[in-house]
C-alpha cells in the first residue's frame, strides 16, 4: 500500500492564505480539501472569499501549486446528485484552470445525506463526472451511501471511493473496511489524527494487502483545536504519514 494523498479538510476563512500554501507545499502528497455548502459558502461571504483567494493564488503563482479539493456538501451536493449540474455559485471553482488547461480544484468529494444518497439521479450524477475527466469525484461509501455507490458503480463511471463508516463524524472505526471495488481508487477517513495516523496506516494496510496499491487518508476534527483548523495539529498529521511512508 502506498499513499498518494495526505488530506487535510476544512481550513477556513479564519486561516491564513499564505499558511495553507506553505502546508500544502510540504509535499506533493498533501491535499488541502475545503468544505463547501451554502450557509457558509455562498459568493461573498468570508468563506468563499477567502477560497477565492486561495485559488486565485494558486491558479497564478507557479510556485504555489498545491493539491486542492472541495468537498460538497448540503443543498450544493443535492444538487449535483439529483440533477447533474454544478451550482452556479460554486461553478467557478470548479472552472478555474492553469495555463496547461488543468484544474486547480483537482477532486470533488460529494458527501451525501441520507435524503440525498435515497433519490440520486445515476444516470444525470454519472454524466456530470464523465462530462469532466480532468476532475476526480469521491463518493464516500457507508451504509447511507453504499447502494448509490454500487449503483454508479455498475455504469462504468470513473469515481473514487472513500470509506467512512461515521459519515463525515469522525468517529474511529472498530476495524477498516477492506477493498470493496477492485478498479477504483479508495480512501480511508474517520478519527484520523496525528497521533494515531501511523497505527492506521498499519491497520488499513492489513486490510488492502496490496504492496504497490495507492490509497489515500483524510483527517479534519482532529486537526481542529477550538473549532478551528489547526496548522501545527495538521503539519505533525501530515509528517508522521509520510514518516511511515519513508519506513515502508
Amino acid at each position: 500500500m502506498q499513499l498518494k494523498y495526505i488530506t487535510c479538510s476544512d481550513p477556513r476563512e479564519f486561516n491564513n492564505v499564505n499558511d495553507i500554501i506553505n502546508l500544502g507545499n510540504i509535499s506533493p502528497l498533501v491535499e488541502i480539501a475545503v468544505q463547501s455548502h451554502p450557509s457558509k459558502m455562498s459568493p461573498n461571504m468570508p468563506r468563499y472569499t477567502w477560497f477565492q483567494e486561495l485559488v486565485l493564488q494558486v491558479t497564478t503563482d507557479k510556485s504555489s501549486k498545491i493539491n486542492l479539493a472541495m468537498h460538497i456538501n448540503r443543498e450544493y451536493c443535492d444538487e449535483i446528485c439529483r440533477f447533474g449540474k454544478v451550482p452556479n455559485e460554486i461553478k467557478q471553482f470548479f472552472d478555474f484552470t492553469d495555463d496547461k488547461g488543468n484544474p486547480i480544484v483537482k477532486r470533488i468529494q460529494l458527501n451525501m445525506p441520507k435524503d440525498t444518497a435515497e433519490n440520486v439521479n445515476i444516470k444525470k450524477l454519472s454524466e456530470l463526472i464523465s462530462a469532466r475527466p480532468t476532475q476526480e469525484f469521491i463518493l464516500q461509501y457507508n451504509d447511507k451511501t453504499k447502494d448509490v455507490v454500487r449503483n454508479l458503480g455498475q455504469t462504468k463511471t470513473k469515481f473514487s471511493v472513500l470509506y467512512d463508516a461515521s459519515g463525515g463524524c469522525g468517529v474511529l472505526p472498530s476495524e477498516w473496511e477492506k477493498p470493496v471495488f477492485q478498479n477504483h481508487f479508495q480512501g480511508y477517513a474517520g478519527g484520523i489524527s496525528p497521533d494515531n495516523v501511523a497505527y492506521n496506516l498499519d491497520k488499513i494496510d492489513s486490510v488492502v494487502c496490496a504492496k504497490k496499491r495507492p490509497i489515500w487518508i483524510d483527517a479534519e476534527g482532529k486537526l481542529k483545536q477550538d473549532d478551528m483548523f489547526n496548522i501545527d495539529l495538521a503539519r505533525k498529521y501530515i509528517q508522521n504519514a509520510l514518516n511511515w511512508q519513508k519506513q515502508r
